[in-house]
């Protein structure tokens, strides 16, 4: 079968070639059909039937064109080859209607399969066309027994020279082109292979991405990036020397190779960074291949493999595997634009992974994914730009990471349990996706610390509510939220900030927001304080229900946590 490096401006040239033998072949077909059976029509009938027959060939040979070109190459595309070989059999059958209509074994066009005997050779191999011209050479050898059986030899000596010629063309063709393909091919590997690693370069995963990226697009399936990064690598360079270095890049490729799922494209992207590629496959199953190959990078007897793979240095190595592996993932979505987005989306979930905590897996997920709301491209890229500032705030807060998340997570699961409106469910989405984002002006020393804030440290996280409502105010599709955002730690008594309503007149959906943002703060770990149970949070909505929060939206809120607690005894998931 067609290797997965052939040039794909060839296959293009073969498709266009086999389409253009299609129409001719449909062509005169049709003129034969209608000689033999439609003389009796007028002139002006037989054009338009003409006409008719080559538009409705075209068309065909378009979206067939459109459908081969637009599968792309992959490493294992079954279905492309059998594609192929369906097409084959078809074009045998448009030859033999072909011959049939112009003379039958009288015909001169044995020799003009030729032109899709060819590009059949070329793609999908010498076997599948021998299998061709011998099912040519049966219908031609059978033709000239029963419609010429007297003077047979003279058929027979006519059509044995045409088929011999057939069979010898396609032979030197196939020994051309394997040649010629090896050839390509070592200059390929040459070209596209890191040196070290043995995966594919820079160069090629770019290329390659691209080439998926406009097969997925055309298919309407997933494609996911994933970037892996080896935390602390110059430090380990810098201790254990650059050869050490180069024999643990090799050793993460090693792992990287041996849990590949089919069809991944694995490229080493620059320095200690590597790209994995995931045609067809959702950001779930690129979740537990980043994670089945940072758990095996974790948990390798690290001195062991490397003495095994030769090291310069075996007296020079760690005792024992200091070493992780951070990974980003991001997916292709209708929304993504091209691929250095993606890579960007991919490079900003690893940026996340490296700085919080490390030796983990990120998922980037768009806002607009998370939140389902549909707006226009540039609107689009400049909530893009306010999550990236987000997920800065989250990367520095290593305590709260997450929180946003799981904040959206509960004000969408109560917004379905008080049947709000639509309208009212996106501005609550985007609230609690931007309710922190006043944070922006905070340091990680205070974002982090472990002791009492000082009265300058409380005045600026209080504070935070109305950098944060006025950063929305200056964005024309984010203004409405703005005062959500400003009131989500007002209390229902009063005594909340910055501007210490009370009750109701506190916006509604803020004080949607304060009990849901409550909520997780409460059952998330904080250096000076461990979290609580959902039980426990619970306890304490109902013991500040019409002091801090609404009671009515407090009962709603712990209706949604008892049934999640009912469905998952073992764990806190909605």
């Amino acid at each position: 079968m067609l290797d997965k490096k052939y040039d794909e401006n060839l296959n293009r040239v073969l498709t266009y070639f086999k389409a253009g033998y299609f129409l001719l072949s449909v062509l005169i077909i049709v003129r034969g059909v209608i000689e033999r059976f439609f003389s009796s029509l007028n002139e002006t009938i037989i054009l338009i039937i003409s006409i008719a027959a080559a538009v409705l060939a075209v068309a065909a040979s378009y979206l067939y064109g459109r459908l081969n070109l637009g599968l792309g190459t992959r490493e294992k595309d079954h279905g492309r080859d059998v594609l192929l070989i369906w097409e084959s059999l078809f074009l045998l059958i448009v030859a033999l209607a072909l011959i049939w209509f112009t003379g039958k074994n009288e015909s001169y066009f044995l020799i003009t399969s030729l032109l899709f005997l060819v590009p059949v050779t070329i793609q999908i191999g010498m076997f599948h066309a021998y299998l061709i011209i011998t099912a040519l050479s049966v219908y031609i050898f059978a033709l000239d027994f029963i419609l010429s059986y007297a003077t047979v030899t003279r058929f027979l000596d006519k059509h044995l020279v045409s088929i011999a010629v057939l069979f010898l063309t396609i032979w030197i063709l196939d020994r051309f082109v394997k040649t010629d393909r090896e050839r390509i091919l070592a200059l390929e590997e040459k070209a596209n292979l890191d040196g070290l690693t043995g995966l594919f370069n820079h160069r090629y995963f770019h290329n390659a991405l691209n080439a998926e990226i406009k097969s997925c697009v055309f298919l309407k399936q997933p494609l996911t990036l994933l970037f892996l990064d080896i935390d602390a690598f110059k430090e380990f360079n810098d201790r254990y020397g650059h050869l050490n270095g180069d024999k643990l890049l090799s050793i993460v490729a090693k792992l990287m190779i041996e849990h590949k799922p089919e069809g991944a494209i694995l490229a080493r992207y620059g320095g200690d960074e590597f790209a994995v590629i995931l045609p067809n496959r959702s950001k779930e199953e690129a979740r537990k291949y980043g994670e089945s190959v940072r758990k095996a990078f974790q948990n390798l007897d690290l001195r062991e493999e490397m003495i095994l793979s030769g090291s310069p240095d075996e007296e020079n190595l760690p005792e024992v595997n200091s070493l992780t592996l951070s990974v980003g993932i991001a997916q292709w979505t209708s929304r993504t634009g091209n691929a250095l987005t993606l890579i960007k989306n991919a490079d900003d979930a690893l940026y996340r992974a490296k700085l919080f905590r490390k030796n983990r897996v990120e998922i980037y997920d768009s806002i607009l994914d998370t939140i389902e709301v549909d707006i226009e491209k540039d609107d689009y890229d400049l909530l893009n730009s306010l999550q990236a500032l987000i997920n800065i705030i989250n990367a520095r807060d290593r305590y709260t990471s997450g929180h946003v998340e799981r904040v959206v997570m509960y004000s969408k699961a109560l917004a379905r349990q008080m049947k709000l409106d639509d309208d009212d469910r996106k501005a609550l989405s985007l609230a609690a996706y931007m309710h922190d984002i006043g944070k922006v002006n905070l340091s990680e020393k205070v974002l982090n610390k472990a002791t009492p804030l000082d009265e300058k440290e409380w005045k600026d996280v209080r504070d935070h509510s109305v950098v944060g409502a006025h950063i929305l105010r200056e964005v024309a599709i984010l203004a409405n939220i703005a005062p959500l955002v400003l009131h989500h730690h007002e209390r229902y008594d009063g005594k909340g900030y910055p501007e210490h309503l009370k009750g109701k007149e506190i916006p509604f959906l803020s004080r949607v927001l304060t009990v849901v943002d409550s909520f997780d703060a409460m059952t998330f770990d904080r250096p000076y304080k461990a979290g609580m149970t959902w039980p426990q949070a619970i306890e304490e909505l109902r013991a500040n229900k019409g002091t801090q929060f609404d009671p009515d939206i407090v009962d709603e809120f712990i209706r949604v946590i008892e049934e999640s607690i009912r469905k998952n005894p073992d764990g806190k998931r909605m």
